[in-house]
């Protein structure tokens, strides 16, 4: 439910499994379910029943490997919703934490997509990399792009070796090889923390996270915890340390 008694017309989509509602990740759905209410936008909750709009060969040809299947079936909800009537909807990934309340999303055009500054070890120093993610997009009525992501992903698993399909060909992947290309409204407000800055969070500092400060020209106010990539006791670390980074700042 919202404050308001006008329907909302942004709507917020979230997906987990119930062997993920417990535990540091439960804290990120919080953190987004409430984000959503203080924005005034609807916010919808989809558990394993995300798959079920996968169609069949879809789901043989990626077997395992959920993450694919679930780029596509984020952007089948998604369209859903606007067919529903929302005006914009939105997707965030069950790992992403909301740590700062006052995130606001605001973009150009039909849609956007996050954006996160990876850092990692590369010949004994850190490097960083500039990435578009889709632990957050959005979409707004009319957005062409959308159906063609449809159509793209689609086009790309058909035609894949199963032998070779890379976890993130046609989630992050894709978006960074299109970015190029087709200049995607970007959010970096919603970013990704590599497992290297989350060690050095974990540790209270380290050149890890220096170099994502530095090279980060807005400063994130939710970020991807990656959770096929860190362990669950430094997920729950980082969550209490950057939830209590932003409630000491509030009272100062």
């Amino acid at each position: 439910m919202t404050s308001s008694s006008h329907p909302p017309r942004t709507l917020v989509i979230q997906s987990a499994s119930p062997r993920q509602l417990r535990g540091w990740m439960h804290r990120c759905l919080e953190s987004v379910h409430g984000w959503s209410q203080a924005q005034g936008y609807g916010y919808r909750f989809v558990g394993d029943e995300l798959f079920d709009c996968v169609p069949a060969w879809y789901r043989d040809k990626v077997g395992a490997r959920l993450p694919i299947a679930a780029d596509y079936a984020r952007l089948v909800l998604l369209r859903q919703a606007l067919e529903e009537g929302y005006e914009q909807a939105m997707w965030l990934d069950a790992d992403v934490l909301v740590f700062d309340p006052s995130l606001r999303i605001a973009f150009e055009g039909s849609c956007a997509f996050g954006q996160e500054v990876w850092v990692q070890a590369v010949d004994g120093t850190y490097a960083t990399r500039r990435n578009v993610h889709n632990a957050f997009c959005a979409f707004r009525r009319g957005c062409v792009v959308l159906p063609f992501l449809l159509q793209t992903t689609e086009s790309l698993i058909r035609r894949v070796d199963p032998a070779h399909m890379a976890p993130q060909m046609v989630g992050p992947k894709l978006l960074t090889a299109l970015h190029s290309l087709c200049d995607f409204a970007l959010v970096p407000e919603v970013g990704a923390l590599s497992p290297e800055v989350v060690a050095n969070i974990c540790a209270g500092g380290g050149p890890a996270l220096d170099l994502l400060r530095r090279k980060s020209q807005v400063k994130p106010k939710a970020v991807n915890l990656c959770a096929s990539l860190v362990s669950d006791p430094a997920a729950l670390k980082v969550c209490e340390v950057l939830l209590a980074s932003t409630a000491k700042a509030a009272k100062q």
